[in-house]
């Protein structure tokens, strides 16, 4: 059972870092794909400019989730799981991640007084690193 609890934790971790990023999580997910690797770029630069949505609103929350679910769904076929639970479990945990994220930025960046840009990079090393860790198999 082990191995099963271990699967479903690294599904809704890697499916997580799709709440704070979208194109994130499948970008890290196929490495080799540049098209997903600029889409991920870009993502993390207009982050930072004024005016960007919340990732918690409506259109936001959406987008994530579609996208926590494909992350799941391939991290949970790649780990010989069922997709169609992979997918519950990623769009859940992006949902989940987004609003995490959201509120630990904002009090990340109130207590610290570090400007918004700045907290938002910390948060993209993060992810990148959490996710990184996660999809390294012999780590886990």
């Amino acid at each position: 059972m082990k191995k099963a609890s271990s699967d479903i934790a690294v599904i809704a971790g890697v499916s997580a870092i799709a709440g704070s990023r979208a194109t994130l999580a499948p970008a890290l997910l196929f490495p080799e794909n540049k098209v997903l690797t600029m889409m991920a770029a870009g993502e993390t630069y207009v982050d930072k400019l004024p005016g960007i949505g919340d990732r918690i609103e409506t259109a936001g929350l959406i987008g994530r989730s579609i996208s926590g679910a494909f992350t799941g769904a391939v991290v949970s076929k790649r780990r010989k799981r069922s997709m169609w639970l992979g997918a519950l479990v990623g769009a859940a945990a992006a949902c989940a991640g987004a609003y995490v994220t959201y509120y630990a930025r904002k009090k990340f960046g109130q207590i610290s007084g570090t400007p918004d840009p700045i907290v938002g990079l910390v948060e993209d090393v993060a992810m990148i690193c959490l996710g990184s860790v996660l999809l390294d198999d012999d780590r886990i």
